[in-house]
């Protein structure tokens, strides 16, 4: 089972910019030690808490300090951005780093109403329907001329080498899945979002893919929230934040990772232990010893055909981070 990372640069209270960027540094490197296969960097804006603003520059980053590391966008948020500047980009890194670019095709926001505005005050006139500014882009990665006449004429530069980067088609409803095998693109399926997906959608896309100049076969990833200890005092200790952090995310409020500590006396509500328990009994978020996960994701590998799994670890504290990270290596090992 192949291994990758979902990462927010979630904000530890207290912690200070410098201190977020110098702790993903130190992960990244551990990762691409662990051989770990892939690190995405997501985009969200207007979020003091979440430091992921800038997910190409980041990637570029870290693929130029790493040597194994798939390194990647989860995702970029087409909406914001015209299809010529995101091919460009993309082929450039390309280049840079070939064989290890991924590009993660996402359609949601990832930010507020007043932010959406101030990335593209024209946001209104984009196509209403974004999966054809995608079929634009990928035809721009394979140095095709779009069909729609908007983009028809451009042409997208560098032209393309050897290998292309490899796009994913994101999602977190089901909704994009039908798309991702009608284009020939991998599917990574953000299920720490929380929301229900029938497992059939992920059946009729391995059986519906069609085969491209980007992929040969289907392809599933699946992220998930988790937090992994075999020592049940530490599980409990670091649970309650981790939890804590999903009740803020499940209300749109985040006030980053917030220290353990502050909350050992913390008594969940009626209304957010009903939260949880729904979050863990869909397996929205994964808490528990090696043995515990392994099983749980053992059920889910075969329920959905997934074909890679992704940790979302938030996480007080880098060391428990990497500690989590680890233990899920150790069970696929």
């Amino acid at each position: 089972m192949k291994l990758g990372v979902h990462d927010l640069l979630i904000r530890e209270v207290s912690q200070s910019n410098e201190e977020v960027f110098e702790n993903t540094k130190k992960l990244v490197e551990e990762l691409d030690k662990l051989s770990y296969d892939r690190y995405w960097f997501a985009e969200h804006h207007g979020f003091e808490n979440l430091l992921s603003v800038a997910p190409e520059i980041l990637a570029s980053y870290f693929l130029s300090i790493t040597k194994n590391l798939n390194i990647g966008t989860g995702g970029t948020m087409v909406m914001h951005y015209s299809p010529l500047k995101i091919a460009e980009t993309f082929k450039t890194m390309e280049y840079l780093a070939p064989g290890r670019v991924d590009l993660g095709l996402g359609r949601a926001p990832g930010a507020g109403a007043y932010e959406i505005r101030a990335l593209n005050k024209n946001f209104s006139s984009k196509s209403h329907d974004l999966f054809d500014e995608i079929k634009a882009l990928l035809d721009y990665l394979q140095d095709k001329r779009p069909d729609d006449f908007s983009y028809s004429m451009a042409k997208a530069m560098p032209k393309s080498g050897e290998n292309l980067p490899r796009p994913w088609m994101l999602g977190s409803t089901g909704q994009a899945i039908k798309k991702a095998a009608e284009f020939g693109i991998f599917y990574s399926h953000a299920k720490f979002f929380s929301v229900e997906t029938p497992a059939k959608l992920f059946k009729d896309y391995k059986k519906n893919f069609k085969q491209s100049a980007f992929a040969d076969k289907a392809y599933i990833s699946m992220s998930y929230q988790i937090l992994i200890s075999d020592d049940k005092d530490e599980l409990e200790y670091l649970g309650k934040s981790f939890d804590y952090f999903h009740i803020q995310q499940y209300r749109g409020s985040s006030k980053g990772l917030i220290d353990p500590e502050e909350l050992k006396d913390y008594k969940f509500t009626s209304q957010e232990e009903s939260i949880l328990k729904k979050s863990y009994d869909a397996r929205f978020i994964l808490k528990g010893s090696k043995k515990e996960i392994a099983n749980i994701l053992e059920d889910e590998i075969k329920t959905y055909g997934i074909d890679e799994i992704l940790g979302f670890t938030p996480i007080y504290g880098l060391k428990n981070r990497i500690k989590t990270y680890k233990a899920l290596k150790e069970i696929f090992d």
